[in-house]
Formats: structure tokens, sequence, C-alpha cells
């Protein structure tokens, strides 16, 4: 098991889902949806059967499925259920891929260094302390036989992982790396062309949202709070930028994907689809699967959102039954549409039918 896959809880003791059976012609928008845009979205999650130990044998018959057959396809092969979430209506958000100006090497222009995970990096198991304690830690480093915290946010920024050789570029803009720490991946544009770089572990220490912090101090408004206000807030003053960003003690490690990478990898390590893959809770839900997402208040390319996605990636903000993180696509245009959708969803899974 990877790291990513034990930090993001795929191994996790599954959770009791309530679900309702429903007629896939009750899911309202079902049969208006392109399910075909879906289906290319599950054929990429197929395409990788091979290195999976638990292939769906729903696979194939995927990768075989013209996309004018799609709807057919999902009917003839899939249960719908619907998700009753213990709070009655889920929650959804947006993610992206960032773009960032970054260099091989160090220069005045260029100080922010993009981390590989370091080889002292060591998971915490059930029988450590740092994995009992609260909050508890998903990983440390082992010192005299201990597994204590990993250095946080703050400590590596102040040179922690100093003369290790873990950089794999430098990035120019300190807010800009941050965003792509949250959102877990990002491309960085070199002069001589650009390079994807995707999640390869974290230190251990819980997730913290600046923005949640900014509004409990009065300092953004919860209305108006998107991506666009919190990066005008830290923007305004680099000073207070980097102190208010250093209170959020996880820190992330990046692996750079080959050359010719052309969309981002989800935890599955299958490619991402704007507007089809979605990032679950996988202690409630099967990655990979197919989940109808239903938010009446959200417009979504010039649409009611109400779609069918596939479950291609997890998140450790994401938690819940009926919690989601719609990939929203790459570049700043991506990121201003992620940051303002935080809507009220319902979930429908999909579930195989009995062979």
């Amino acid at each position: 098991m990877d790291l990513w896959d034990w930090q993001h809880n795929h191994g996790a003791k599954r959770q009791i889902l309530s679900l309702k059976p429903v007629d896939f012609q009750d899911i309202n928008g079902w049969t208006v949806d392109d399910q075909a845009e879906a289906l290319n979205a599950l054929k990429k999650s197929a395409s990788l059967q091979g290195s999976g130990d638990r292939p769906f044998k729903f696979f194939q018959a995927a990768l075989d499925c013209d996309p004018i057959r799609a709807r057919a396809f999902f009917e003839r092969y899939f249960s719908a259920y619907s998700v009753a979430p213990p709070h009655n209506l889920g929650l959804l958000t947006g993610y992206f891929e960032p773009e960032l100006q970054a260099a091989d090497a160090p220069s005045s222009d260029y100080l922010q260094p993009v981390y590989s995970r370091p080889a002292d990096l060591a998971l915490a198991g059930p029988k450590d302390a740092i994995a009992r304690q609260q909050p508890p830690l998903t990983a440390g480093r082992r010192t005299d036989g201990e597994l204590v915290p990993y250095f946080t946010r703050g400590e590596i920024d102040a040179g922690a992982l100093n003369g290790q050789n873990l950089e794999v570029a430098y990035a120019a803009d300190p807010i800009d790396l941050f965003i792509m720490h949250v959102q877990g991946g990002g491309v960085l544009q070199f002069p001589d062309g650009s390079r994807r770089v995707t999640f390869a572990g974290k230190n251990g220490h819980p997730y913290t949202s600046i923005a949640k912090l900014l509004i409990e101090r009065g300092e953004l408004d919860a209305g108006n709070a998107s991506l666009d206000t919190l990066l005008q807030w830290l923007r305004a003053d680099l000073g207070r930028a980097q102190a208010l960003m250093r209170e959020n003690a996880s820190y992330i490690f990046f692996d750079m994907l080959p050359n010719g990478a052309d969309a981002p990898t989800g935890s599955l390590g299958a490619p991402l689809t704007a507007g089809r893959s979605l990032a679950i809770d996988p202690g409630f839900h099967t990655p990979g699967l197919p989940i109808w997402v239903s938010a009446p208040d959200l417009t979504f390319d010039g649409q009611v959102f109400a779609r069918l996605m596939v479950a291609q990636d997890t998140g450790s903000a994401i938690r819940g039954a009926a919690r989601g993180d719609v990939f929203c696509g790459t570049g700043a245009a991506a990121g201003r549409i992620a940051g303002r959708i935080k809507h009220d969803c319902t979930f429908f899974v999909l579930t195989p039918k009995s062979e």
C-alpha cells in the first residue's frame, strides 16, 4: 500500500451508507445528461485495470462500448441508489490544477522549493503514539526507534529539509506554491516548456483551511468567500500571508510526471476529466465507480449541475457520505470556477449488478 493510499484512507474501514434503490428514469436529469462524457472518464480508469488488484468486470464492457450507447451501458451494468447522508444534504466543492512559473535552479526570481518525498518520511501505524494523539498524525520520522511528528510547514519553510537534494523545481511565487499544495498537484511552467507534478505524500499533519481561519477572525466575509477573495487578501500583504499559510501545518510532496502527460492524475492513477472526475471519501464510496451528483443551485457549463461523474480521486478534506469535490480543469479560469463552488448536493451511487 503506497503513501497516497494510506494517507487518504483507501484502506480505511468501510462506513455504512444509507441507500434506497431508485429507477434511473426517476433521477432528475438522467435522460438529458451526456453520459458519453462520463463513459469516457470511466474508460480512463478501465484502461488501468491490469494494474489493480480488484479490477471491475464491467471495465472491459466500458472499453468496448460505443459512446452513443453510454446511457444504455450504465443502465445495463449498474443499479442506482439514492444516498441519505446524516444531515439530509451533501456538500459539493471544486478543485483545479494550478499553473506556476518555475525553474530548474534557484535564483533571485525562483526561491520557493518544490520538494519530492523525503526518505525519512514514515507512515504512522496503529501502534505509534502520534497516530493515537488528537488530532492524529498519519506520518512522522523515526528517531531512536520512536515515530515523532514530521516537520511542519513552518519548519520546512525555515529550512528543515535543506541539503537533502529533494528539490524537483523552484517556484517563483510562494502563494501560488501554497495553492498547489492545497490542490495536490499542478503544472510547472519552465522557460523551455511545461511539466506536471502530482501528489507524492504529505508530512502527516492535518490540513487547516486558512480561508476558514480568516472567516473566524472576521477578515473574510463568509458569504463572499472564494479563491479570488482569498488571493486578494494574501497578495495585499505578503508578510501576513506567509504567517497565515504557516498556520496550515500540512505540507505536500510531489512527483514529476513524465514529459507529455496531457492531464493530471487522480489517486487511482487515471487522468482526470474536467467536470466528470469526482473526489470522494473512500470510507463510504468505492473509488472507480460512477456517482450521479445533483446540485440544483449550481450552474456549471451553462447548465444546472446534474450529471454522472466517476469517483477517481480523494482528498484529506473530503469526508462524508455525500461529500464531493469536482475537478474543474487547469489554469486560472478553472480556479475561479472551482473557488466559487460550495453548494448543497445529493448523491446517487451506481453499483455494479451481480453477474
